[in-house]
Order: structure tokens, then sequence, then C-alpha cells
């Protein structure tokens, strides 16, 4: 056997399902389905109740098993009743088999729960005519169905084998909070390749737009046109105005693309293996960053508009501080419980003392409002000045330190930060590395492990390059 033979077998008995996990989500699968067609069959609108997802069609990876029943409803039925006998029979269902549950939020609100150690979902759709779709779930039967009919054995393993490799490169998950693969793109992938090591030597030549046609029928100049935004474009077999990977980021593809050319040159089994992290302490870099820190607490929400808000004020911030001359070298989120953590690396954590302001040419009719405001107001320095053909001033800042900054600019609402974290803001933590921002971040262990990666600094796939160095 070659390396590559050696490490995919490996590989494969780390994600295949073992006989007696099989029979445990078989068994819960079996219930779940039988419980939720007494509960939910005879009531008014209900036409249908299904197992879809990696369940059906025996795809998902060992230790991440997850049943998903659907459960159809006329489109004469309306959104508001499908929501209504989900969220009031679903619950009913989990409680009966002894599970627990909660509630989520997607395209509409669904059921999610426990049931014997394994989560399950029950998710509401209508049954449409193919291609008349009412809600985004609607296409997930006729998704099963299609992997169903072009999978075989070995492409069921292949698809085992990517799934566990974007696991363990950090990139598996479409949620926000990820930007990356989910589980149906991941079967496409490997199905229109023809297998794993096929789909990673493809992977590893791509070019940012990336772009993949299963059934042949789209060209790649139409579907540049249509998702002109998109990094990876795929579009869906069941739905060629879809496109599959609209979640996946331009970073998340370039890991692919990086890890699929790292794991070629150097097959490895810890590409399959998400890497467990010690906390970091702090002690160990003190000095060596200069670090700001946002800390604010959050209600519950969905995940998916929780980060859509968490990652929209982040990028204010960052804009916010460069605009005011800080140089901002990166920043990340993290969030914790209900607690969220927006993390930013500076090259200072102050500005200079005098801020230089730059007025418009001696020519143009503002020259001299210009000069007249800039002699009366208090915090005057010097000028203004005359330097080619603009005017110039200093003046002094009222705050220099970063936090005093952030402070005041959410406090006049002068950073663009969403406006359902406006209040959680405004009653944040504001600390750095050098007033308090490591003993905070200590208090919360998923924080230090966060603090921990982003400190390394270097992405996954690059990380199990350097344990290979």
């Amino acid at each position: 056997m070659t390396r590559l033979e050696e490490v995919l077998a490996e590989a494969a008995k780390l994600v295949e399902p073992t006989e007696p996990e099989r029979s445990r989500v078989s068994e819960v699968a079996v219930k779940l389905l039988s419980a939720c067609r007494q509960e939910f069959l005879g009531r008014e609108g209900v036409v249908d109740v299904t197992i879809e997802g990696s369940v059906a069609k025996d795809t998902w990876v060992r230790g991440r098993e997850e049943v998903d029943v659907f459960v159809h409803f006329t489109p004469s039925a309306g959104r508001e009743r499908l929501e209504s006998t989900i969220l009031s029979l679903g619950p009913r269902v989990i409680a009966g088999m002894g599970g627990r549950h909660w509630l989520r939020y997607a395209s509409h609100p669904y059921v999610e729960g426990a049931v014997e150690g394994i989560r399950v979902n029950i998710v509401g759709c209508f049954k449409t005519e193919h291609g008349r779709w009412i809600s985004a779930v609607d296409r997930t039967h006729h998704h099963t169905e299609f992997v169903r009919s072009q999978i075989t054995p070995q492409l069921r393993r292949d698809i085992r084998l990517f799934k566990g490799f974007l696991m363990g490169c950090g990139l598996y998950g479409a949620e926000i909070r990820v930007e990356g693969f989910s589980g149906y793109l991941s079967e496409l992938l490997v199905i229109s390749h023809g297998g794993f090591v096929e789909l990673l030597k493809s992977a590893s030549k791509w070019r940012i737009p990336a772009f993949v046609d299963l059934t042949g029928k789209v060209r790649r100049e139409d579907a540049l046109r249509l998702f002109p935004n998109a990094a990876l474009i795929f579009p869906d077999p069941v739905d060629p105005s879809r496109n599959v990977a609209a979640a996946v980021s331009k970073t998340r593809l370039a890991e692919l693309i990086l890890a699929s050319k790292l794991f070629l040159r150097d097959p490895s089994i810890e590409y399959f293996m998400p890497e467990a992290v010690k906390p970091c302490q702090g002690e160990e870099w003190r000095g060596t960053h200069e670090l700001f820190g946002v800390i604010f607490r959050v209600e519950e929400r969905p995940p998916d508009i929780l980060w859509g808000e968490i990652k929209h004020t982040m990028k204010g911030v960052s804009r916010r501080l460069v605009k005011e001359g800080f140089q901002v070298y990166r920043a990340a989120a993290a969030q914790s419980g209900d607690e969220v953590l927006l993390l930013f690396e500076l090259s200072s954590l102050s500005l200079p003392p005098l801020e230089l302001r730059i007025g418009p040419p001696v020519w143009m009719d503002n020259a001299i409002d210009f000069a007249r405001k800039t002699l009366t107001r208090e915090d005057r320095a010097a000028g203004p000045w005359v330097e080619g053909e603009r005017l110039y001033a200093l003046f002094r800042r009222k705050h220099v330190n970063v936090d005093e900054l952030l402070r005041e600019w959410i406090g006049r609402g002068e950073v663009a930060i969403s406006r359902e974290l406006v209040d959680s803001l405004r009653e944040a933590e504001i600390l750095t590395s050098r007033s308090g921002l490591i003993d905070r971040i200590r208090q919360n262990e998923g924080f230090r492990i966060f603090l921990k990666n982003f400190l390394d600094g270097a992405a996954t796939p690059i990380r199990h390059l350097a344990k290979r160095c």
C-alpha cells in the first residue's frame, strides 16, 4: 500500500460508524419516525412524514449522528399552520421519547432535541411540485432522493472521508459562524468528482471563484453572472437557480485549496482529527501582542441571526479603528455560553496625542471656512498652514487609548454596530492586554481556547503542516 492508501484506510476507521452505533441510530430513527407519524398524520394539512438528511442517505460521520424527521404539509395549509403544528406537537413527540427539546429558527421555526444522546430535528416543509418551492427546506426531500440515486458504497465511504477531512480542518458547516461546507455540498462534490482523492486533486488546482457543475447543463459564464459574489459556485442539481455553495466564504474555500495541496503532498491522519487545543494561560505571550477585546452578553436567539449581527459589528468596529488611524492586524469573534468576545490585534493600543487634519485646497470656496473653524477650536494645537495647495492643521486628541475611544464612539453612535447589539455594546467590558483583558479571558475556558488559536494565528491546515515539520 502507498502512504496515501494507508492514511485513507486509517481515516476510514475514524469516520465510519461502528455496528453498535449504526444500530443505536437506526433504533432512534425508527422510533422517532413512528412517533411523528402517529402524532402528525391525520392533522390538518399533513400529508407525509419522512426521514431525511445524512441518516437517510447513510452518509453520517461517526460521532456526528443526527436524525432529521420532516413533516410534509400541503401548500394550502399555509406557513402559519405549519409552524404552529410543528411547535405544538414536536416537543410532545420528543418528551414522549424521554428526550429534551429546544426551539430553533431557520427559514421557519423547527424543533431540535436530544433523544438517547442523539441529536434529533423535527422540521416542517411543504410538499410542492418540483421547482415550485415555498420554503427553503422544501427541496430537502429531493436532495435526499438525488444523492441516494447517485451514490455507491465506494462514494459513501469517500463522502465520509471528505466530511471527516473538512471537520479536521475546521471547514465543515454552512452556518454563518463557520461559513464552510454543508453536508449536502460535501456529498455533491464527492459525487461530481467520483471520489475523495479525485476531489482533492481538483480542489488543489482551483482558483477563486471556482465552478463545479454536476449536471453539465450550466455554463460557467452564466453561473458567474447569476452568482457574481460567490467564492464557489455549485448549481443545485435539484434546482439550478440555487447555488449550493452560497455559504462558503472566500477564506474557507482558500483553506480547502491549501489543505488539499498539503494533504496530497504529505498525507497524514491528523487532517481527519480535530485539534485538541489546550486553553491559553496568558503568561506565555504576555507583552508580545497588543490585544483589544470587547466582551458582552447576548440573549439566546437563532445562531445564524446572532452570528450575522456579531460579524457585522466586528467589521464595523474594525473599520472605525482603521479610519481613526489604528492599524488592525486581524480580528476574530467567539461565543461561549451567553458571552461574546470580539478580539482585535493592533499595532498599538493608543494613538499619538496630536492628529493631523488635511483641509481643502486654498482655491476652494470652503478653504476660509476650514481656516476660521480651526482657529476657533479649543483643541487646536497648530495651524492652519499651507503646504503645496492645501491647508493643514494639528489638533489635540481628547482620548488616545483605544478602549476609551471605542466607549466614546459607541455612546455617540459613531461606530457601525448591529442595531440588535447596541444595548449590549453599551454595557460591554472594553479591555486591552494592558488593562485586564487576559485576566478576564481566563475566567471563561471557551475564550481561553479561542485565544490560544488566535495567538497561534496559523490556519488549521497549516497547523497540521507544522506538526510534520
